[in-house]
């Protein structure tokens, strides 16, 4: 009987087989990746690859959740009336539940062979376009076997009985005798259950959002990205709700601008308030999505950019093209003419002991081991607590966040936990606020040489300050080592600003990827919507038609509905992310403002609602050719 139903029927799971073929796409190529990262060994790029797989393909499964399982609880609504005839000629529930679990078990065996098929090119696609990033070597072997394909299948079938469950709950549970009479109207009043769930999840987001607001920080930083899904698992258990206010309030407008046609829309509106708030739902979802992850690195950037700036003092900062400068590049650097200061860096990891034998983690994070001399002649750090001229051997210098973690302040003795996790009696001699794109903490290098997990004393980079008046003869000299040194890297203030740039732009390939792949993904699931809400509805406007409204009134009705879908999702889509964001900005910066490029913002907006409109316009002039006689028998 399964499959019967969705040969009979399909147009109503043509939007549930795309969806699962695109997850299953998805999710094939991450798990092929993820089963040939762990086969593979360090050196061919395998625990690269793993860590590229997982935040990516955690991100393709929440929103497949979303995509697919949309798709599938639409196909149970719109079959209602089946369902209700089925019931009515003493069906069981358990018959109706197990009927639907059956059709959403077909569907994944047929989306199953193309899926996996265009999972396993799309992996291999991904493979090669890690390794023309230089992210992985060329050598990495996308070897995997039937374990990856077969959980990925799993994974797909889950999540779509997971969605089909609560529909073919609530449709068995009609009574034989309401059945047909239930089924010619729309449900009226949202689930307890669910309404109950979506606002316990909505509390919870609100609740961390307050949290992460008043925390700030880092950690707090990237905690306030995951709230995202947080909300937008709000947003989908409350779509009734948001269908229900906004066509009250947005029906209520139409109705004033357009009294006829408004006057229809509104009725529409507030009857079908669960058709609303399913097409609002993955809009939405592509609006916040889009948002957050194209702005929160693109604020990451700006602030680094930001403190960077103000954090550069040095003329020339000289770095290595190979593995690092060696533990004497600075007293080198320190003799050529011209030259007033030079301090050499290297990065290294370090934490903030909570007892004095180092057992329990406390908290920490990436640092920079300086070599004597004047810190704060090629660097300002910004200090807001104590001085950093020039670290003793036993003073260190923290950033306000981290010392706002550790509880400590300027003048504080510590136990600094480095690379070996032996600890160190430390003193913090200064506190300073410019640490993005530095580093946590600021150690003496003489300090970290036996602890360093590799033994090897390697610069990273060498900031050089010229003496007054004499910034030519220091680049003269700096040229001339070059020639002997051509491995020694020497960049000037505007090199290293074009330099960090460039980095900026390769950092964000990736982030672009996955916004692309996930972008594409949730207009699927848009488009799929309407279109199946759309065409659900011929038989509709075929009696429209019959009664004397004409194809012109039919549309525009269509497309006032439309805009309000188009409207409710951005305004939910834009709360979302703006919540999201302002938070995220007050923990980088302590400032709830973010900053957001109007033309991305515009691009986001534009581009989500565009295709919305153009999809509900083109799905109504499809329903609107068959003939009314003839829409109103398919539709019986």
């Amino acid at each position: 009987m399964a499959w019967w139903t969705i040969r009979t029927r399909k147009v109503s799971f043509a939007g549930s087989f795309v969806a699962m073929l695109c997850a299953q796409a998805l999710i094939t190529a991450c798990a092929v990746l993820l089963d040939a990262g762990s086969r593979s060994t360090p050196a061919q790029g395998g625990a690269d690859v793993v860590s590229f797989v997982v935040p990516f393909g955690f991100i393709c499964l929440f929103v497949m959740v979303f995509a697919v399982g949309g798709a599938f609880s639409l196909s149970v609504q719109q079959r209602i009336r089946e369902v209700a005839l089925l019931r009515a000629v003493a069906a069981t529930p358990g018959q109706v539940r197990r009927l639907i679990a059956y059709e959403a078990l077909v569907v994944t065996g047929i989306a199953a062979v193309p899926g996996c098929g265009l999972g396993v090119l799309l992996a291999g696609g991904l493979r090669a376009w890690l390794v023309a990033q230089g992210m992985i070597p060329a050598a990495f072997p996308l070897d995997f076997g039937p374990l990856s394909i077969l959980t990925a299948l799993l994974i797909c079938w889950i999540t779509a009985e997971s969605a089909v469950w609560s529909s073919g709950r609530r449709a068995s549970r009609v009574r034989a005798v309401q059945a047909l009479s239930e089924a010619s109207l729309p449900r009226r009043r949202a689930g307890s259950v669910r309404t109950g769930c979506g606002l316990a999840v909505l509390a919870g987001g609100v609740w961390g959002l307050a949290a992460i607001y008043g925390s700030g920080g880092s950690d707090a930083a990237n905690s306030a990205v995951a709230m995202v899904m947080v909300l937008m698992i709000a947003v989908g258990l409350l779509a009734p709700w948001t269908g229900k206010l906004a066509g009250a309030g947005l029906g209520l407008l139409c109705q004033a601008l357009f009294p006829v046609v408004g006057q229809l829309v509104r009725t529409n509106l507030t009857t079908g308030y669960r058709r609303l708030g399913a097409a609002a739902t993955p809009l939405a979802l592509t609006v916040a999505f889009a948002a957050v992850a194209l702005f929160v690195p693109q604020m990451k950037w700006h602030e680094q950019q930001q403190q960077d700036g103000q954090r550069m003092m040095a003329d020339q900062v000289v770095q290595s093209t190979g593995n690092g400068l060696p533990a004497t590049a600075a007293r080198t650097l320190r003799d050529i003419r011209g030259t007033g200061a030079a301090l050499g860096t290297m990065g290294t990891y370090v934490t903030v002991a909570v007892d004095d034998d180092g057992s329990q983690p406390g908290s920490g994070g990436i640092a920079q081991a300086v070599t004597g001399g004047p810190l704060d002649e090629v660097l300002d750090l910004g200090v807001v607590q104590g001085t950093a001229h020039e670290l003793g051997p036993r003073d260190v210098a923290l950033s306000r966040d981290l010392a706002r973690r550790a509880h400590v302040r300027a003048g504080d003795e510590v136990r600094l936990a480095m690379e070996d996790d032996r600890t160190e009696k430390v003193k913090v001699a200064a506190v300073y606020s410019r640490s993005r794109g530095f580093g946590e903490a600021v150690v003496p290098q003489r300090l970290t040489a036996g602890h360093l997990s590799d033994g090897q004393l390697l610069q990273d980079a060498v900031y050089m300050r010229a003496k007054p008046g004499q910034g030519n003869q220091l680049a003269d000299g700096l040229a001339k080592l070059h020639r002997a040194e051509p491995s020694w890297h020497v960049l000037d203030r505007d090199a290293y600003r074009a330099e960090a740039l460039r980095r900026q732009d390769a950092s964000m390939i990736a982030t672009y990827l996955l916004l692309v792949v996930v972008t594409v993904f949730t207009s699927i699931s848009v488009v799929n919507t309407l279109v199946m809400t759309t065409m659900e509805r011929s038989g509709e406007f075929a009696l429209l038609r019959l009664i004397g409204a004409t194809r012109k009134q039919v549309a525009r009705m269509m497309r006032l509905e439309t805009a309000v879908i188009v409207l409710a999702a951005l305004l939910v889509g834009a709360l979302v992310a703006g919540a999201v964001l302002s938070v995220f900005s007050h923990a980088l910066t302590g400032s709830a403002r973010p900053h957001l490029a109007g033309i991305t913002l515009a691009l986001i907006l534009g581009g989500a609602g565009i295709l919305a409109l153009a999809t509900g316009v083109s799905t109504t002039r499809m329903a609107l050719r068959q003939r009314p006689t003839t829409a109103l028998r398919g539709a019986g």
